[in-house]
């Protein structure tokens, strides 16, 4: 109508992307103001693990670009629609606008292929997460071998000025249990000296025979910790078989070493190790550190609770000397500790400063902050591409049913129940939308083989989780073809086959 009244094509062209830029800005306005607003939930979220992320800031380039991402998007996308829309324009066709009615297969075969786009890209979105956040759960679920519950950890280091010799640290820090002991609540208290997910490991080399204790390669790698008596109770380790360390033990001249099952059942396969001797650190240079076992534990996962439980092995020998943490179970809040072991801590050397306390359950949530942070954002991220596929697709099939006005009107005039019409809009629309389900699946197993080296909770045998985020995927994406298919069928056929 405009061309025939004088407009030239490069003006309609102008109008159309003029439109199209203005309602793309706008929505790169709004995405703007809402990167904005969130922005201080996003970091109060995120774990302090991440680097200079409270340093960042929605600023006026982040402003700037998005403003120029959504001019980009208002021209590339609305540059082909107009070019379309006015090449397509012949004045003697001006008459046959009823043919409008019938919606033309290229074009449709152009959305189409939007579609199966946008509905691949939320599927890897949603599979991925939903494969993460079910690694998630299982992490939230994975016994770490004790008992965290109750049990505040206090970094404790003897002043070195003061305290010159080993002797000296060693009788300070046992009057520093002393005192820890004595508080009201606390059942029981020891020491370590690399607790675990507090960042300190103290790997080494463990070893039976005594051709492998001359030989590193034939030697295996071991965790060990240097433990006072009752820390691991306090811990809330399990006791498999032989004894605790007592008193007795903390000598420099002990022999005793306690290790966990997996270390046992390695060593010494289908036999006790009770009693069996264990090299512990042993080199060419220094054959004897031989030990003998006097009790097996529970393994403990002592840095990553998605990886599984090494050898462990503790040693009691000189044990205070070598103490950094002092850990303890109370019956009291948690929150009360801090302040009570300051103050026992103070009545034994009121110069001695106690560096963090912390509850062993902190610790163990801090080890999985930064997952905790992926699987929000992914999940957010996988939230929005979902609603906007539904949006886009529904957008699609409403556009397409609306077109096809008359031919509906037709069919239903010669017979065609709305049922049938029905299940033809909705069978031609869900057609497309597993295309991009296909499409999407073999995205994610794409990038899973490629990503599961790097990002941990990716595999393939978490298949449970990909086929739940599928089903949701299919659902929805059912539902938003199921509801302009639906609509389309109430007109009434008469009025339909009138309609200019």
């Amino acid at each position: 109508m405009r061309i025939a009244i004088g407009a030239a094509k490069s003006r309609i062209i102008r109008q159309l992307l003029t439109e199209s830029c203005v309602l793309a800005t706008l929505g790169g306005l709004v995405g703007y103001a809402l990167t904005a607003a969130s922005w201080k939930v996003l970091s109060a979220l995120a774990p302090v693990s991440i680097p200079r992320l409270a340093a960042a800031r929605a600023d006026w380039t982040i402003f700037l670009f998005a403003v120029a991402v959504a001019l980009a998007n208002g021209l590339l996308f609305g540059l082909a629609p107009a070019l379309r829309s006015t090449d397509s324009i012949r004045l003697p066709s001006m008459r046959d606008l009823g043919a409008r009615g019938v919606a033309t297969g290229r074009h449709d075969r152009t959305r189409g292929a939007l579609v199966i786009a946008e509905v691949a890209i939320t599927v890897a979105l949603v599979l991925i997460g939903g494969q993460l956040l079910q690694n998630f759960i299982h992490l939230l679920t994975t016994n770490p071998g004790f008992q965290p519950d109750r049990v505040v950890a206090s970094v404790v280091l003897p002043e070195p000025e003061r305290y010159k010799t080993a002797e000296q640290r060693s009788e300070v820090y046992k009057r520093f249990l002393e005192a820890v002991r004595t508080i009201p609540g606390v059942t029981s208290a020891g020491t370590v000296d690399a607790l675990p997910f507090s960042g300190e490991n103290h790997g080494g080399f463990v070893s039976v025979g005594r051709t492998s204790a001359t030989n590193i390669r034939n030697q295996s790698i071991a965790e060990i910790d240097i433990v006072s008596d009752q820390y691991l109770q306090t811990l809330g380790v399990r006791l498999e078989a032989g004894r605790w360390f007592g008193q007795e033990d903390m000598r420099e001249t002990s022999k005793a070493v306690i290790i966990n099952d997996a270390a046992a059942h390695h060593f010494w396969p289908g036999t006790s190790a009770i009693g069996k001797e264990l090299c512990v650190n042993c080199t060419p240079e220094s054959p004897n550190g031989w030990k003998r076992v006097v009790g097996i534990v529970s393994s403990v996962r002592h840095a990553d609770l998605d990886a599984p439980p090494g050898f462990n092995a503790y040693l009691s020998a000189g044990a205070l000397k070598n103490a950094v943490f002092l850990v303890a179970r109370t019956e009291r809040p948690i929150g009360e500790m801090s302040k009570a072991i300051q103050q026992a801590i103070a009545s034994v050397d009121p110069d001695q400063p106690v560096l963090l306390t912390a509850s062993l359950g902190s610790l163990l949530r801090d080890s999985i902050e930064d997952r905790r942070f992926i699987i929000i954002l992914l999940g957010t991220t996988g939230g929005l591409a979902l609603l906007m596929a539904l949006a886009g697709i529904y957008g699609v099939m409403a556009y397409t049913t609306s077109r096809r006005t008359q031919e509906i009107g037709l069919r239903m005039a010669l017979g065609a129940t709305p049922a049938r019409i029905h299940a033809l809009l909705f069978r031609q629309g869900f057609l497309t939308v597993l295309a991009g389900l296909a499409i999407g699946f073999g995205c994610v197993v794409v990038v899973v083989r490629t990503l599961r080296s790097v990002i941990a909770g990716l595999g393939a045998e978490n298949i449970s989780g990909m086929w739940i985020a599928g089903l949701v995927v299919l659902l929805t994406t059912a539902l938003a073809c199921w509801l302009p298919a639906s609509r389309a069928t109430k007109g009434d056929p008469i009025l339909a086959l009138r309609q200019d």
